[in-house]
């Protein structure tokens, strides 16, 4: 159960700080900013273990095994955040859609509407300038290109989708 208000307090920390840091000045890449944020308040969170939050005792295999579930439920909830937040950071299309639709009430849009309420909204620019902000797309002449890197969170939700909605077609 330790494990769990480990996690808890240690993702509740990580927001707090996120919240104070965004207040204050918001970060030019915002998704690295965050990743380090997590990174710092899991790390002294796991400082703080051995001290008795999950059963040191003698340092048993029970340590280890509440220090595997800390790590789990802490590094899930925060991709899952840090995933979630990256999707709300620009505006989203559904949303927008939706917010739109409700404000014409019964009346509701057409067709055409739709397809102009699209094209006149940059969703896509946005995103793409949020890429390149964070050093994750690189803006040359003519186009965009990948900066060099592995790109591990990508990699792991890219296979999660796999995993989930089977062959990739696009968008990923």
């Amino acid at each position: 159960m330790s494990s769990l208000f480990l996690s808890a307090g240690a993702l509740f920390a990580a927001w707090i700080v996120h919240l104070a840091i965004w207040r204050w000045r918001l970060p030019k890449a915002q998704l690295k900013a965050l990743l380090v944020i997590f990174a710092v308040v899991w790390a002294l969170a796991a400082l703080s273990v051995p001290t008795g939050f999950v059963g040191f005792g003698s340092f048993a295999a029970s340590w280890l095994v509440g220090f595997l579930y800390f790590c789990l439920i802490y590094w899930s909830a925060a991709f899952c955040y840090v995933i979630t937040y990256s999707a709300m950071e620009g505006d989203s299309p559904t949303l927008s859609l939706a917010r739109h639709l409700h404000r014409r009430g019964e009346a509701g849009v057409s067709h055409e509407e739709v397809e102009e309420f699209f094209r006149q909204r940059p969703f896509v620019g946005a995103r793409v300038k949020a890429l390149v902000t964070d050093n994750i797309f690189l803006e040359e002449s003519g186009g965009y290109r990948l900066a060099s890197g592995k790109y591990l969170f990508f990699r792991l939700i890219l296979g999660y989708r796999r995993v989930v909605f089977g062959p990739i077609k696009s968008g990923g």
